[in-house]
């Protein structure tokens, strides 16, 4: 191994190529370590190597891009050329995706957004790198893309059987471009069917063209398609799937015809993935917004209605409770007033006892002026001094002729207590007390909340449903308008929304399909002039 070139200090070898040998070294006029590749002997002898070597070199070392390997410096020494370049501590495409830790989608789409731009540059520059493949694209932190290489391939190319066996030439032809392969000119658009084909791989595991000899390799290459990347995974957007059906068209001209236009592609395929990402977490989808909304709608329209109806049905049975109750009371107090007046108490026993069979009564007590009960459901009762079974007991209406008391019994019921007095000719001569029980008033005031509640849950399911399928249909046009500019953003000016509808939809697709004309007759007289 040499111990200097010039005034580099070699520290080891990096690796060996086909072409060219690269070395670590050191400068030691600026204390910086770098690489420095060299021209291999055997094809040093050939001035017309080192003449072109050293042009390519210098035309490589005109371009500073983030993306691509910096040039410090370009030589020669003893007949032997070699360029002076940034040393890059990262590791080559080609053994990371070898690696057990696979890349994302997001990472590869970064990847080849950077990959892009960083040719578009050089393509500007006037340089084609001829030669993009796995190897020659570096990951410096996993982030940063370098690209190196620029300007040997085209000189590998020219003497490439000569020099290789068959082993070596299979790793660049697979990824070399059809007009590459048929000898044509290489342009940046060869490049960046290079840069499909290593999408491609990074996205299914596998190379578009396997052959196991080289005539077979170029034949599929030049006349073949590879196996629609949708069969080998089915999950990515179709954006993305279409992306690279264009890199790999045949022809160049079908295929995207600048870095920078691929590079807005795969922003926004990138841009749809993050999107979606977020939209899991974040976006409510517009017929599950619709449903909600609408179900909120319908909840907050029930409860309203169904408090206001439920408050004046309760008041209103509950008067209706009262009125019968009162009518009750007063109907038994004149009824006993004669069998009172004569003391026949055996008479208003007999009364007592058949109202209590006919009507749902808590219970029923006639008293006498001295406050001895005469007549009661329970005939235990009878003959006893009067005494209230309530102490705590809320007024609810009072007038001469009944009062009405509500209470809470022993057995936890509610009760309606009402007592009228028992007259003969104005004179109070005896009371009536009358227990009706709240609970069936309760009771009907319980189905009707079940019944609201039941027809609320009806109505409402019923809405949700409907809004759910409107806002499915209304989120169709708008998913088929959002993927027609998506196709036009990516440079597929030929794409048009084939649905028909009567309709402000179909007004839109129109104008839309009228727009995507436009554009499309403006790019095919612009490569025309081109």
């Amino acid at each position: 191994m040499k111990q200097n070139i010039g005034r580099y200090q070699i520290i080891g070898t990096l690796g060996q190529g086909a072409m060219a040998t690269v070395y670590k070294a050191h400068d030691p006029r600026i204390n910086r370590d770098l690489a420095i590749k060299v021209l291999r002997e055997e094809h040093c002898i050939d001035a017309e190597y080192r003449i072109r070597f050293v042009r390519e070199a210098h035309a490589v070392g005109t371009l500073s891009h983030p993306n691509i390997v910096t040039i410090y410096d370009i030589g020669e020494i003893d007949n032997t050329p070699y360029i002076a370049m940034e040393l890059l501590s990262g590791t080559p495409l080609d053994e990371v995706m070898k690696s057990e830790n696979k890349l994302s989608l997001k990472e590869i789409l970064q990847i080849t957004i950077q990959l892009s731009l960083a040719l578009d540059f050089a393509h500007h520059k006037g340089i084609v790198h001829r030669d993009i493949k796995p190897s020659n694209i570096i990951l410096v932190d996993q982030e940063t893309v370098k690209v190196t290489d620029f300007g040997i391939a085209k000189i590998e190319a020219m003497d490439m059987t000569q020099h290789t066996q068959m082993g070596e030439v299979l790793g660049t032809p697979q990824y070399m471009s059809p007009e590459q392969v048929l000898g044509k000119q290489a342009d940046a658009r060869s490049d960046l069917f290079s840069i499909g084909v290593i999408l491609y791989q990074m996205l299914t595991g596998r190379k578009p063209f396997l052959a196991k000899t080289l005539a077979t390799l170029l034949f599929q290459i030049a006349t073949e398609n590879p196996e629609p990347i949708g069969q080998l995974a089915p999950t990515l957007p179709n954006s993305l799937k279409q992306i690279i059906d264009k890199l790999l068209k045949k022809n160049p001209e079908q295929r995207f015809q600048s870095g920078q236009q691929l590079a807005h592609a795969l922003q926004c395929a990138l841009d749809d993935l993050v999107e979606q990402t977020h939209n899991k977490t974040r976006i409510i989808p517009i017929r599950i917004k619709w449903s909600l909304i609408m179900g909120i709608a319908v909840c907050i329209t029930f409860i309203a209605c169904g408090s206001f109806l439920y408050r004046d049905h309760y008041k209103l049975m509950n008067e209706q409770a009262l009125n019968y109750g009162s009518s009750l009371v007063k109907f038994i107090a004149t009824e006993s007033a004669e069998s009172v007046l004569s003391e026949d108490w055996a008479s208003v026993e007999l009364f007592v006892h058949d109202a209590v069979e006919r009507q749902q009564f808590s219970y029923l007590t006639i008293i006498d002026h001295n406050h001895i009960i005469r007549g009661h459901n329970e005939p235990s009762q009878l003959g006893l001094k009067y005494n209230p079974s309530f102490t705590k007991s809320e007024l609810i209406s009072h007038n001469p002729l009944v009062t009405v008391k509500s209470y809470i019994s022993q057995d936890k019921q509610t009760i309606l207590d009402f007592n009228a007095p028992i007259l003969y000719k104005d004179i109070e001569i005896g009371r009536t007390h009358l227990g009706l029980p709240q609970a069936p008033l309760e009771n009907v005031a319980n189905q009707t909340i079940l019944m609201l509640g039941i027809l609320m849950l009806t109505t409402l399911l019923s809405v949700t449903i409907i809004a759910y399928i409107l806002g499915k249909l209304l989120s169709q046009p708008i998913n088929a308008l959002q993927k027609a500019l998506r196709e036009i953003s990516i440079g597929h000016l030929s794409y048009r929304i084939s649905s028909e509808r009567k309709d402000e939809f179909g007004e839109l697709f129109s104008k839309f399909n009228e727009m995507a004309e436009t554009l499309q007759r403006r790019d095919e007289k612009k490569s025309e002039k081109q």
